[in-house]
């Protein structure tokens, strides 16, 4: 007898457990935020822009027991310096931000369609800041 109400009682949850991730799985899958040309464009883009940082990177790549200057100021010249595999920690943040930003603008979409429209729009920027700075360190180190 108690193991038939365990039973009634496991399967009960499991089917309510199933509804929950099967609606939540078409919210995330058909949301409107996904389906924003604007958005998704702009998504786009900075995922691009970061692939190709991570191979403008990797092509670049120098094999030296010498650290390479990974930071330089108008003002006071070299900052940091730095083995040529802490050069990759540029695109890691950049990942970094196109996450928190994708899932703060998906948060802020029903509410605040502006606010969304900004933060994917900074992910590309920041995208392209990091591979001009990126390029930079890479020029000053030939």
């Amino acid at each position: 007898m108690l193991d038939e109400k365990f039973i009634n009682i496991a399967l009960r949850r499991i089917v309510i457990l199933k509804k929950f991730l099967t609606s939540g799985l078409k919210l995330v899958v058909f949301k409107s935020y996904w389906k924003n040309k604007i958005i998704s464009g702009t998504l786009v883009l900075s995922f691009l822009t970061n692939i190709s940082l991570w191979i403008f990177l990797f092509k670049n790549q120098k094999s030296s027991e010498l650290p390479i200057i990974l930071h330089y100021n108008l003002f006071f010249g070299v900052d940091c310096l730095g083995e040529y595999n802490e050069i990759y920690l540029i695109p890691i943040v950049g990942v970094i931000i196109i996450i928190i930003n994708t899932i703060l603008g998906y948060l802020l979409y029903e509410r605040e369609k502006l606010a969304s429209y900004f933060l994917a729009f900074n992910i590309f920027i920041v995208q392209l800041f990091l591979l001009f700075a990126s390029y930079l360190i890479v020029e000053i180190n030939l």
